[in-house]
């Protein structure tokens, strides 16, 4: 059993990339560092002289705000599709304000947070098949408390892509029923259904060509069988489970006011 929830772990985890199609790399963006240092800065609009950073390339400060920026298009033929970009700019500081954040801009007006655990940025349809002003205030971070240090930073990741909502949604709700079957008892009959529906979804997966017509053919039917499955279980628990949304508050922890709109933007996209 340990065996079979560890392939179905690897497959759902390979699963992942293939979400998003027709995926362009974005190289080359503008880069100058930002010395305003307030809360609402005045966005730039012109970018002579600017440095031009690489993905793969490092970036490093202390409480230092860099700006990036990049003219793109998005193709016209994806009308009808979810446009996004998928933005992996530094580490994440694990819930203190050692991590990286960034506001990113569409011409230049705020649009939404970014950081590595919001790296998705799905634009509105209403660009499609239009040349706009893509630009990220990058706040570099401080140290989460102790000695200040100067963090360490790496443009992971700038791409631009359409996302095939049913290979997502399967990858989802795939690693929600792993999840889930790892949790529960041996002896919960539960945990037998759900890890038999989701190695059924994925033997109907069609890994020959992955990328392929076929593959994403095969990932859908995947999806609405594990779906079905799943809405034909009978639902005979007694246990209520009520939930309550929130965010936190960044000022009791450890960040400065000047910090906290990125971060709540980040917190709410």
């Amino acid at each position: 059993m340990f065996l079979t929830e560890r392939k179905l772990d690897r497959r759902i985890t390979e699963i992942r990339e293939y979400s998003y199609r027709e995926v362009t790399a974005l190289e080359g963006f503008a880069a100058r560092e930002d010395e305003q240092g307030v809360v609402n800065p005045e966005v730039p609009t012109s970018f002579e002289g600017w440095d031009v950073i690489h993905t793969g390339d490092r970036w490093s400060g202390r409480d230092r705000y860099l700006w990036l920026h990049k003219e793109i298009t998005i193709p016209e033929t994806w009308k009808g599709k979810r446009a996004v970009g998928i933005f992996d700019f530094g580490k994440t500081g694990a819930g203190n304000n050692s991590g990286f954040e960034a506001m990113c801009y569409i011409n230049e007006k705020p649009y939404q947070g970014v950081d590595a655990n919001h790296k998705e940025v799905f634009f509105p349809e209403e660009l499609y098949g239009k040349t706009f002003r893509l630009t990220f205030r990058l706040w570099s971070g401080l140290e989460g408390g102790g000695v200040p240090r100067v963090q360490e930073h790496r443009i992971n990741r700038a791409d631009l892509a359409y996302l095939d909502e049913k290979v997502d949604n399967f990858y989802y709700m795939g690693m929600l029923v792993l999840d889930t079957v790892q949790n529960l008892a041996d002896t919960d009959p539960v945990k037998f259904e759900l890890r038999n529906a989701l190695d059924e979804a994925c033997l109907l997966i069609d890994w020959a060509y992955p990328g392929s017509a076929e593959f994403y053919e095969s990932v859908h039917r995947a999806d609405d069988l594990l779906n079905e499955k799943i809405d034909g279980m009978k639902k005979d628990s007694l246990v209520k489970v009520k939930c309550v949304g929130h965010t936190h508050i960044d000022m009791a922890w450890l960040w400065r006011l000047k910090h906290t709109h990125t971060s709540l933007m980040c917190g709410l996209s």
